[in-house]
């Protein structure tokens, strides 16, 4: 059934409804107590595969907007929101593009490929955001660059702060110690909340077809 001009604005507004109600859904994450896992993400990927690119980015959009709406603005200038717009867009983007560009014999194998790299890209981009702006300026509480912090940030001052025992791997050596704090805590959580989203809707992506007949 072709899916019209209107019926894409409802779905959208749908699917961004869908996702501010998965977004309220949190699951404390184990190894930092100040970061949840949501499934927000999950309506981004049903976006495209039931709308089509532009449509998915207007879902991002709206999402942002419901979000500051119903939520208020999290952290100094909205940063809790900001983060999970370029969040949403990240992930809108590189699947997309990997939709169009990565097509191997089995649907499924192409879906788990596409995933993987799509959520390492996302985790990849969030640490840096995370590194430069957004956790500057949560710990400034006021938009802040990392050069801009008159203290020294580390993962002990993470553990210290949160009672929480993270450790860093040999292999983030090369890394500052700043860098090495944000990319152990973000990256992970960011990876790991990305595969969990892509593995349910792998799950209930059946439901595409009565949202579609709505």
């Amino acid at each position: 059934m072709e899916i019209t001009k209107t019926r894409k604005i409802v779905l959208s507004a749908i699917l961004a409804a869908l996702g501010m109600i998965l977004g309220v859904l949190e699951i404390p994450y184990p190894l930092a107590p100040w970061l949840n896992l949501d499934l927000s993400e999950i309506v981004v990927i049903m976006a495209i595969s039931m709308l089509g690119f532009k449509s998915a980015l207007f879902v991002c959009g709206c999402k942002f907007l419901v979000s500051i709406l119903f939520k208020g603005p999290v952290g100094p200038i909205a940063i809790g929101q900001i983060t999970v717009l370029i969040a949403s867009l990240t992930i809108c983007c590189v699947y997309y593009f990997l939709s169009q560009h990565i097509k191997l014999k089995k649907e499924w194998l192409t879906y788990v490929v596409n995933m993987i790299i799509t959520m390492l890209v996302f985790a990849t981009v969030l640490f840096v955001v995370n590194y430069f702006f957004v956790t500057p300026t949560y710990l400034m509480q006021k938009p802040a660059w990392y050069t801009e912090l008159p203290f020294a940030v580390d993962i002990n001052a993470f553990n210290q702060q949160y009672g929480t025992n993270i450790v860093i791997p040999e292999v983030l050596s090369f890394l500052s110690p700043y860098g090495q704090a944000i990319f152990i805590i973000y990256f992970p959580f960011n990876f790991i909340k990305g595969m969990i989203c892509a593995i349910v809707y792998y799950i209930v992506r059946p439901i595409e077809s009565k949202f579609k007949e709505a």
